[in-house]
């Protein structure tokens, strides 16, 4: 977007002008030079047009005149008096330049946060995670605003660059960071794996079950005190859920009813109703104890008795009110798990249902199977008679060999002698 403008125009005295506008940014104002037409060669205005409006250093004539006006969005940014040939550039360009300085007002306001950024990050001696999220947070507005096209592309390749530069400073930290955990991890690892392989041996040998339940509980509170990498955190949890699952079975028995995502969910909901009807009655106890000191506060005898007695007031009201807030999440939490109840059981009911249409069908089909191979053997004994039916019938039908008369037999032997005989 350019900040610079070459126009001709006249004066109120109608005389030729040539004018030159340029934005001032960081003053928010515009400055409009006036040459007279004497002045205002074509060679002047080929540098004007060609490199003043590009930023370059270009000589002006001695005679000139120079104007400078705020920029506002009500008044006119051209001097008093002063007609353009073309006035639609002149409000286009005022338009453009208020979002120019605005734009401008923005890239200064976050390069201010860059540096803070910086000499926080140049204070550090290790990875700070809070300072890598407050760079995050902080690119992720810039880059709303990149979105938004609020920024021009050289702001935009300032705060990125002056970005990426902290990120790695951060990520330097953060590989160091990593390699110490990752020796402390290992370590806290091996600590663990010995104690769960003494869990393993106790499961083993059929020991009590509700202490080494209780010292699963306990492993495992200590567990989520301790900072893992990823792997070594994932491959202990699996080993804890796993020895939890043995004793529980072992315990309570490997029933499916009871492990159902609706069941455990009414547990908890139970529970919930529980905890819901203590601490009603708590705020109940808390509502008489409070009514009782507002009637007190009248019978008081002295002001530092009343101030206590007002003191005490203060109290239990913060109490009630930080009981009623428990309370309300309570409730969310019962409304969501009622619903999640609901959703549960009829998905439990859509299982059975299918269950019951799939052990139907199968039923059918055994059905089906059976009639057929009972079909199949009727079939075969009928074949049978068939097939021995239609041999006795060949056998009747077809005659036996003619043994050969006495007149053939004659012939015959006739004929053998001539052949001797030839």
């Amino acid at each position: 977007m350019r900040t610079k403008l070459i126009l001709w125009g006249k004066t109120e005295k109608d005389e030729k002008v040539l004018v030159a506008i340029e934005l001032v940014e960081q003053d928010n104002a515009v400055k409009t030079y006036l040459f007279n037409e004497e002045d205002a060669t074509e060679e002047f205005y080929n540098l004007l047009l060609n490199e003043w409006r590009f930023d370059k250093e270009v000589e002006f004539p001695s005679t000139y005149q120079t104007f400078e006006k705020p920029l506002t969005a009500a008044e006119d940014i051209l001097p008093e008096g002063i007609l353009v040939e073309k006035p639609d550039l002149i409000n286009r360009a005022k338009t453009e330049w208020h979002f120019v300085v605005l734009s401008k007002k923005l890239y200064d306001l976050y390069k201010g946060e860059l540096e803070e950024l910086k000499d926080k990050i140049s204070d550090l001696n290790e990875f700070s995670s809070d300072t890598w999220e407050e760079l995050k947070i902080f690119w992720g507005k810039v880059q709303g605003h990149i979105r938004e096209k609020n920024l021009f592309r050289n702001h935009i390749e300032s705060l990125k660059s002056k970005t990426d530069e902290l990120f790695n400073d951060l990520k330097k930290f953060r590989k160091q960071a990593d390699a110490e955990l990752r020796v402390k991890s290992q370590e806290a690892f091996d600590e663990f794996n010995s104690v769960l392989d003494k869990i393993e041996e106790k499961i083993d040998k059929g020991l009590g079950l509700q202490p080494i339940f209780d010292e699963l509980k306990n492993i495992q509170k200590d567990f989520k005190n301790i900072k893992f990498d990823r792997d070594h955190r994932r491959k202990l949890w699996n080993r804890i859920d796993k020895y939890f699952k043995i004793v529980k079975e072992k315990r309570f028995g490997n029933s499916p009813k009871d492990r159902t995502p609706a069941s455990r969910i009414e547990r908890r909901l139970n529970g919930l109703l529980g905890a819901i009807d203590k601490m009603q009655a708590s705020i109940d106890r808390d509502k008489r104890d409070l009514d009782n000191q507002n009637n007190m506060i009248g019978e008081s005898d002295g002001q530092l008795e009343v101030q206590l007695r007002q003191a005490r007031l203060i109290m239990i009201q913060e109490r009630i009110t930080s009981k009623s807030e428990k309370l309300r999440d309570m409730q969310e939490t019962k409304e969501m798990l009622e619903k999640r109840m609901e959703n549960e059981k009829r998905k439990e009911e859509e299982k059975q249902r299918y269950e019951e249409a799939k052990k139907a069908a199968q039923e059918k089909i055994k059905r089906k199977v059976a009639e057929s191979s009972e079909l199949l053997k009727e079939n075969e004994e009928e074949l049978k008679k068939a097939s021995e039916k239609i041999k006795e019938s060949k056998k009747r039908t077809i005659p036996p060999a003619a043994e050969p008369t006495e007149e053939v037999r004659d012939n015959h032997d006739s004929e053998d002698s001539v052949k001797e005989e030839e």
